[in-house]
């Protein structure tokens, strides 16, 4: 009788070790989303290579998804300043002058964009398409 009773006494203990471990892990995964926003250096390389945007236009799987996509799809490779720049006028809709910050950091991902595009096609580098 004595072990019946310590193995019900164990049963709690495991289930709140379990609750535990589940709970670290959603804290942990929310820990890594933040830790990425985190590491975005925005001042890499200078004063020159300052950008005022979380996406990377530069970033080589740009080149290949911009190739693989149909030729009437689109393809934003600023996905994440364009979406900061809609919230921003769905929060502001009186307003829009609030939100020329992230016009701004929109337009200049794009010219980082085509100004790579523009510097590999002049190289000679491939993987940009047919032309």
């Amino acid at each position: 009788m004595t072990e019946v009773s310590e193995s019900k006494g164990r049963e709690p203990e495991k289930q709140e070790k379990a609750e535990n471990d589940n709970k670290d892990k959603a804290v942990n995964s929310s820990k890594n989303e933040n830790d990425f926003k985190e590491r975005v250096n925005f001042t890499k390389g200078g004063i020159e290579n300052l950008k005022f945007y979380p996406d990377d236009p530069k970033n080589h799987h740009h080149k290949y998804n911009w190739t693989l996509k149909e030729p009437s799809k689109f393809y934003d490779p600023c996905e994440e300043s364009r979406q900061a720049s809609l919230n921003c006028i769905l929060r502001n809709q009186e307003d829009r002058s609030v939100c020329t910050e992230y016009f701004e950091a929109y337009r200049e991902c794009k010219r980082d964009f085509f100004r790579k595009r523009k510097e590999d096609r002049i190289k000679g580098k491939g993987g940009w398409g047919f032309w």
